[in-house]
């Protein structure tokens, strides 16, 4: 029989066979570094909620739900659908603010650090806007832990459009959730990128088992991280519960910062039962809920707990130790200036990083030069005030107050610093809106984690976002610059349009766009 000489198409399938091999391989080994992984694919169990108002009935809910209920989201979410009937000039970003405050009060952020101008956490809320057949707006709205980037937006946008140009609302709204579940809050290891690694055809079935075994072993690493940190503060406050308890006692009634200390450890030892109570179940739980990402979150919770508890005590035994003026009010003293001190001696590398329009902006060298200038006077005035102390010229809770005025000072000097870097760097409304959003979310990420060793008396009576510091400041504009030029890369292309008008300062993650 003939045989056929060798060509370039045998080569071609030799390399094929090789790619499938390679691929087979490379799903193995990303199987067996993922300590602990499972080989059973996971139940949906991250959906919370579904909510869905049709006022422009144009919706079968009772297939949305079925649809959306099948749906696997990275986090514990809650789904809403909002839809309308409305003209091509709305601007249906404002539109869903003005129906979640007449309405869904629900949707947006109680939190006090929010002030009411965010979505409120784990929501994700999808809006059509009807405008005839085959045309109108669709928009898509996140909880500030759930915000994805503006191209990461405009294609969950553009997986309904096919549907929605034929008229198949159903269809285009379930299109555009299930591309949002599984974008939000995405890890790395599910990064489409990643396919190149994991093989070609039947593969994909078992680069799905590693993932989810990926998912599973990611979990339970978050789950016993949290758990051993919480664990090591719980450990800490239970060691100092005695001279905490004796400490509380000898606040002075009259002064204002010990009144306010007193009240936090009023509920202390409750708090406190509670969360020795939980550290035991967590402990005792089973592998399922720590594979799930509920399971991480109550690990979470238990952590932050146990760490405003830490931070606690030590604000209390630090302000008796001052009051009295016993052996230890020294060092106490010394906890309480370090953030500040800790600020003033990062300045000069913040402002010594300018560079280009930046460094040659009136604005910027104007804000620099009153930062730099405040530095000098308040190591100045942290010195007058530990000679006043020392010599007991001053008043413990006036010293404090200075103390706090100092670095509220800061704070708005790197307000007007952050107005005119912004204002420098931006080219447009958008760019500032989409810098400030950024450096707002750093911000409150930096203050909500309270990194600080030890607790402050002023950062435990105050609210955390009093007081910014410059090492938030510094990633929080850093971060705005990247997401700025990332936008600017994309050149507009997701067509997303974003902002509130009308809404105040408003300023939930989110954004419309036409199909």
């Amino acid at each position: 029989m003939h045989q056929p000489q060798s060509t370039g198409l045998s080569k071609v399938a030799a390399a094929t066979r090789r790619t499938v091999a390679a691929g087979f391989a490379a799903t193995l080994l990303m199987a067996s570094v993922i300590p602990g992984a499972d080989a059973a694919a996971a139940a949906p169990d991250n959906l919370e909620s579904i909510s869905v108002d049709d006022t422009a009935n144009v919706l079968n809910e009772d297939k949305l739900r079925d649809a959306i209920e099948r749906l696997e989201f990275n986090e514990p979410t809650k789904v809403a659908v909002y839809s309308r009937n409305g003209e091509y000039s709305d601007d249906i970003n404002t539109k869903t603010l003005d129906f979640a405050r007449s309405s869904r009060s629900e949707w947006i952020s109680d939190q006090p650090e929010d002030y009411g101008d965010y979505w409120a956490d784990g929501y994700f809320i999808i809006t059509l806007s009807v405008e005839g057949q085959g045309d109108g707006q669709v928009g898509t709205y996140f909880g500030e832990d759930r915000k994805v980037s503006e191209g990461q937006m405009g294609s969950i946008h553009e997986a309904g459009y096919e549907d929605f140009n034929a008229g198949r609302w159903s269809d285009g709204v379930i299109a555009v959730a299930e591309r949002g579940s599984k974008i939000m809050n995405r890890p790395w290891y599910q990064h489409p990128a990643l396919g190149w690694t994991v093989g070609l055809g039947g593969l994909g079935v078992l680069g799905a088992v590693g993932i989810t075994a990926a998912v599973r072993a990611h979990h339970r690493r978050r789950f016993s991280q949290a758990l051993s940190e919480g664990t090591e503060h719980l450990t800490r406050v239970t060691l100092d519960l005695d001279t905490t308890e004796l400490a509380a006692r000898t606040l002075p009634a009259g002064a204002a910062h010990a009144t306010v200390l007193a009240s936090r450890f009023a509920d202390f030892s409750a708090e406190y039962r509670v969360v020795f109570s939980e550290r035991h179940q967590l402990e005792t739980a089973a592998k399922k809920l720590r594979s799930r990402s509920a399971g991480v979150l109550r690990a979470k919770e238990f952590l932050s707990t146990a760490q405003t508890l830490d931070l606690t005590d030590d604000a209390i035994i630090d302000a008796a130790s001052l009051y009295t003026r016993d052996a230890h009010w020294e060092a106490a003293w010394r906890r309480q200036i370090a953030p500040l001190l800790e600020d003033l001696n990062a300045l000069p590398e913040l402002t010594g990083n300018l560079a280009g329009d930046q460094a040659s902006s009136e604005a910027v060298r104007a804000s620099v030069a009153a930062l730099n200038s405040f530095a000098a006077q308040a190591r100045t005035q942290l010195q007058r005030l530990g000679d006043e102390l020392n010599s007991e010229s001053i008043q413990v809770d006036d010293a404090l107050d200075a103390l706090s005025d100092l670095r509220v000072q800061l704070s708005e000097k790197l307000d007007a610093l952050a107005n005119a870097q912004i204002s420098t760097y931006a080219t447009s409304p958008e760019e500032e809106e989409e810098m400030r959003t950024e450096l707002i979310r750093s911000r409150d990420d930096a203050t909500n984690q309270r990194p600080r060793a030890v607790g402050t008396i002023l950062d435990v009576s105050y609210p955390a976002a009093m007081y910014w510091s410059v090492g938030s400041y510094s990633t929080g504009y850093g971060q705005a610059v990247s997401s700025v030029d990332s936008s600017r890369s994309s050149g507009g292309s997701s067509g997303v349009s974003q902002g509130y008008s009308g809404g105040g300062s408003f300023s939930g993650a989110g954004g419309s766009s036409h199909f």
